[in-house]
């Protein structure tokens, strides 16, 4: 199986978990699978190891009629940006589809077939030998003053015709330079030198037009993501696919970055990529099975970049580059969870080890990296171990907090996602890449004081019964509705509860984007794919056993108040108010004065922690000013630090009051 033909079922995941790999259907791999790290079910013969009461193997009837389909709503808010007939199951790379620059402008990349746009039209031909000609990454742009435009493919002209003339690619990222101009990753074939990973920068803030970079050949290191650093450089970073007889896509073979020093030199046909090397960063040998999972790639205000990863069982790493480059003497590696084999011992599900799964992604926070994953449980049972989507878990790690659990799935919540062919209930939450809590993104607020994490979630309330992968049919009893979740932090609190921010029990929605940081205060920002129809997995389409290319996906891009934020709390009345607060002087090392317009009485300030707790109420006079001390509800002098002034019955709005 050559590279560019694993482009088109891109990702066919089979790292085997229990809940996705079982018995009897042909999708085993054994040669990504080391000694020491087995999984249930993998011959017939085999019995399913756990604590559960014996049972003999049970198939689930395959179903003899469709359910009816029918057109579903986007979540509340929500708009669609597009739609596409091609399935996103990689709608990244891990690292975001979404970037909001310091002007408030919101710039957007996703992967479309574009079909519009090719010789054969909508809906794509599947049987011809190329059904996405024109498959590339499309961008949409929101301006300061909140005018949005959909200017379609990312492409230059220049390029084409230089070896071949094929125009289809993808798979890309998204970043802003730091005057505000879009970079855009992608696996590209359109320079005609075979695929490999390359970005286009936007001409101006605000033209139309696009300048291609290109990496160097050979081709092979796909899947890229690009950030763009102050000193006006720029790094790609690509992956070398794990292609084995039985799997296209089954992790990581090498990770590697290529540089571009700076903007501005021209593309020379087929022997001149402006790009330098392909860099190897990751000693591939320190990871467990000696191959990684999906990496992210993020970088800092002081120009470091860092690489986020998993091995699959094995522990969660971040790689980092002082100054972007990977050379000797700039890397620092950090293994963030410390896991061991040794430590896992328990052979039921009462087992308290849990070790990363597949995807993560990392953020900084202006100079403090944040990295999310997902987990499963571990088992040990019979000397080997075995993984479990049973109870599983979003993971944080910050350089400044360290380790925290974001979410952990319930008793109740998705107990069925553990075996399904052995005759519990189903479903598995998707046919490749995916499980009952996963995909997860991190980001901040546009100050920086709170940190969001989003993530796809599963449940065994919202199950599609008819779904089923074409080549293996009697693998599941349903597939899962994803709905996407977020939870919020500030510095010395816990995670907030979860919030649904799609809450669409029969719309099925995938790969959550959000901006490292968003510039709507107490809002999220939330970029992703949705169903067009109630049929689960219609988004991933190896869960659809019926012509899943030519069903229609949506892109949605979704702006909504996060429950868990300080920002979002308010009554929006007296909206109005909150952004005519004066406050005087600011920073303040004594006394504070709060002023609202001539005529405006009785209101009150309410003055928060950054951590969330209101440690002041300063009600204004007649004239709608006050003098406050800087003390709290105690009298006693609060800290240095920077807290939140809020109007009490206003809307989300806050301002940042500095004392020193």
């Amino acid at each position: 199986m050559t590279v560019r033909s694993s482009l088109r079922g891109l990702r066919a995941l089979a790292i085997a978990i229990a809940a996705l790999l079982m018995p009897g259907v042909g999708l085993a791999r054994t040669q990504p699978n080391p000694p020491g790290r087995a999984l249930p079910g993998l011959f017939p013969s085999q019995v399913a190891p756990g604590d559960e009461a014996p049972r003999a193997r049970v198939t689930p009837a395959r179903p003899t009629a469709t359910a009816v389909v029918v057109p579903v709503p986007l979540p509340a808010g929500a708009i669609q940006l597009d739609s596409t007939y091609y399935d996103l199951q990689d709608l990244g790379s891990m690292g975001p589809r979404i970037v909001t620059p310091a002007d408030g402008s919101v710039h957007v990349t996703w992967e479309d077939d574009l079909c519009d746009i090719a010789a054969g039209g909508c809906p794509p031909n599947v049987n011809a030998v190329q059904p996405y000609p024109q498959r590339g990454m499309a961008y949409a742009y929101r301006s300061p003053a909140g005018v949005g435009t959909i200017f379609g493919k990312v492409q230059d002209p220049t390029v084409w015709g230089c070896c071949l003339t094929e125009h289809f690619g993808g798979f890309g990222t998204i970043a802003a330079t730091p005057d505000g101009r879009a970079v855009v990753s992608q696996a590209v074939n359109e320079d005609g030198c075979d695929l490999r990973g390359n970005f286009y920068l936007r001409d101006a803030p605000g033209g139309t037009s696009w300048t291609e970079y290109l990496t160097p050949y050979p081709a092979g290191t796909l899947f890229p993501q690009v950030v763009s650093l102050p000193n006006g450089s720029f790094v790609v970073m690509g992956e070398v696919p794990r292609i084995t007889p039985s799997c296209l896509h089954c992790g990581t073979d090498a990770i590697k970055i290529s540089r571009l020093a700076a903007a501005g030199a021209p593309f020379t046909c087929a022997t001149g990529p402006q790009c330098g090397p392909w860099v190897n960063v990751v000693n591939m040998s320190m990871l467990k099975g000696g191959y990684a999972g999906f990496p992210s790639l993020g970088s800092g205000s002081d120009g470091r970049v860092g690489i986020a990863v998993t091995d699959f069982g094995g522990n969660a790493w971040l790689i980092e580059s002082s100054n972007g480059t990977y050379a000797a003497g700039t890397i620092t590696i950090r293994n963030l969870t410390n896991y061991t084999d040794a430590q896992i011992t328990s052979p039921d599900s009462t087992s308290s080890q849990f070790r990363p799964y597949v995807n993560c992604s990392i953020a900084y926070n202006d100079t403090t990296p944040n990295v999310v994953w997902s987990e499963v449980q571990a088992r040990k049972i019979s000397g080997t171990i075995y993984y479990f989507d049973y109870h599983s878990r979003i993971r944080h790690w910050s350089s400044k907090e360290g380790l925290s659990t974001v979410k952990q799935v319930q008793a109740g919540e998705a107990d069925t996602y553990d075996i399904v062919d052995y005759g519990l209930a189903g479903p598995i939450a998707s046919y490749i890449n995916t499980i009952s809590v996963d995909w997860p993104q991190v980001g901040f607020s546009a100050t920086g004081l709170e940190t969001y994490v989003v993530w796809n979630r599963f449940v065994d309330a919202e199950i599609d019964g008819t779904a089923h992968p074409a080549d293996a049919p009697d693998l599941f009893t349903g597939v899962g509705f994803g709905d996407i979740m977020a939870s919020v932090h500030r510095t010395g609190t816990g995670w907030s509860a979860p919030q649904n921010l799609t809450n669409t029990p029969i719309t099925d929605e995938r790969y959550p984007s959000i901006p490292v940081r968003g510039n709507v205060p107490g809002k999220i920002q939330l970029l992703f794919q949705a169903s067009a129809t109630n049929q689960a997995g219609v988004v991933q389409a190896e869960d659809r056993g019926v012509q899943p290319v030519n069903l229609v996906r949506r892109i949605a891009y979704l702006e909504t108040p996060l429950a868990g934020s300080v920002l979002a709390v308010g009554d929006p009345p007296r909206a109005g108010l909150a952004g005519m607060l004066r406050i005087v002087p600011n920073p303040a090392r004594g006394n504070v004065r709060f002023s609202l317009p001539a005529g405006v009485a009785g209101a009150i300030v309410n003055v928060y922690s950054v951590s969330g707790a209101l440690v002041a109420r300063v009600p204004l006079g007649a004239g709608g000013e006050a003098v406050w001390e800087g003390r709290d509800r105690q009298s006693r002098p609060l800290p240095s630090g920077v807290y939140l002034a809020r109007v009490e019955g206003t809307g989300p709005a806050s301002k940042l009051l500095f004392l020193r």
